[in-house]
């Protein structure tokens, strides 16, 4: 199997994988932070000491991790859609965003939906397609400059070959 349809076919299988992921933290019955809110709150009440108000950090922990939630699914999707199709990832991050907090808006009583999730979901994906266009720009540089020195190395022997006096 050449080393392209290894590396999408392993993205496929770890994007499957991440999906469930996705699903089983959007779709969790009650906020996926409830474990955590004693050490959240501490680390919060140590922030109020220095002047953030604990409001504020919790709102940009939470914006980032929804951010970051996104961002390996988007490089994914790019690995296996590849660099020209790479709108895809975010457009297919926006969409799941809103499925996820439509579903936690109807179906999950004790999760709350919010614009601000849609947002930073998407802009996860937006970074993470970025990642992936860069990841598959330097692969095909590299694959570029290995394919340009077996050239040069074949023209090299085929001279020798012809040349058995060349240096």
């Amino acid at each position: 199997m050449p080393l392209d349809r290894r590396i999408r076919a392993g993205a496929i299988v770890a994007l499957i994988g991440y999906s469930v992921f996705v699903a089983v933290i959007g779709l969790w019955p009650s906020p996926v932070d409830r474990p955590f809110d004693s050490e959240l709150f501490r680390v919060l009440a140590a922030l109020k000491g220095i002047g953030v108000r604990p409001i504020d950090a919790y709102n940009v922990i939470e914006f980032t991790a929804n951010v970051a939630f996104f961002v390996v699914p988007a490089v994914l999707v790019v690995l296996i859609v590849g660099r020209r199709r790479w709108w895809i990832a975010p457009v297919l991050g926006l969409l799941c965003s809103i499925a996820i907090e439509l579903a936690q808006h109807f179906l999950l009583p004790h999760r709350f939906a919010t614009v601000n999730d849609v947002i930073a979901n998407s802009l996860g994906a937006l970074i993470g397609s970025g990642i992936g266009v860069l990841v598959l720009g330097w692969r095909g540089n590299r694959d570029a400059a290995a394919a340009r020195r077996q050239r040069e190395t074949h023209g090299r022997r085929r001279a020798v070959a012809r040349d058995p006096q060349s240096p």
